[in-house]
């Protein structure tokens, strides 16, 4: 083909004289060589340089190119608000707005990745613990006035682990809940406690114990 003018290729590949395009050909006007080499017909490559913002489904329809498959996150938007000319994947979207509490929406586990397994059991969203940048590190705050703030060095399992009612209900020990001995029942030692019952000094912090050098609520005992 080196005394082919560019431009110049449906002089030959008419469909007639030579192959030309297909019934399923991507609707252009432009010159075979805009997206074809003299190797073969594929692979080929196609510049999305003039491509208008917006316009993506005008070729990625799934009939004249690849378009949304089944399992795709249902969404209007067109596909350069998340997906690039270089690749289907990776994709970027951005959360700026999605609701908040409506995370599951696309966060179902077939859209998009959701709760696994072994997560803790909660009905709240997914925005209550996780960032949009990643799924991980998570943070909970808790709330209620009962509980004292342990530090990052514990993990949601340390203490959300066999519970039935999960995220409702954490306490190892839930006769004592919400004081101290509802996780720390089996801490307890009659004979350094005038044997008074664990019932009687469930609230250690308002008992005897306080935060302090010797008593923080990060130790693993209160010792």
């Amino acid at each position: 083909h080196d005394n082919v003018q560019p431009g110049q290729c449906a002089t030959c590949h008419n469909g007639s004289t030579a192959t030309g395009k297909n019934s399923t050909h991507v609707p252009t006007s432009d010159s075979c060589d805009s997206c074809h080499s003299t190797n073969a017909w594929t692979p080929a490559s196609f510049s999305h340089d003039n491509v208008q913002p917006g316009q993506c489904a005008t070729c990625h329809n799934g009939s004249t190119a690849t378009g949304k498959n089944s399992t795709h996150v249902p969404t209007s938007d067109s596909c350069d608000s998340c997906h690039s000319t270089n690749a289907w994947t990776p994709a970027s979207v951005n959360h700026a707005e999605v609701m908040p509490g409506q995370c599951s929406s696309c966060h179902n586990g077939t859209y998009a990745t959701g709760k696994d397994s072994s997560h803790l059991t909660t009905n709240q969203s997914c925005d209550a613990c996780h960032s949009t940048n990643a799924w991980t590190p998570a943070s909970f705050a808790h709330s209620s006035p009962n509980y004292v703030e342990h530090g990052r060095n514990f993990d949601c399992n340390d203490c959300h682990i066999s519970s039935p009612e999960g995220a409702n209900n954490a306490w190892r020990f839930p006769a004592y809940q919400p004081d101290c001995a509802g996780c720390h029942a089996d801490d307890y030692e009659p004979d350094e406690h005038r044997n008074a019952s664990v019932s009687a000094l469930r609230d250690c912090s308002g008992s005897c114990h306080e935060s302090g050098p010797e008593h923080r609520p990060t130790d693993s005992d209160w010792d």
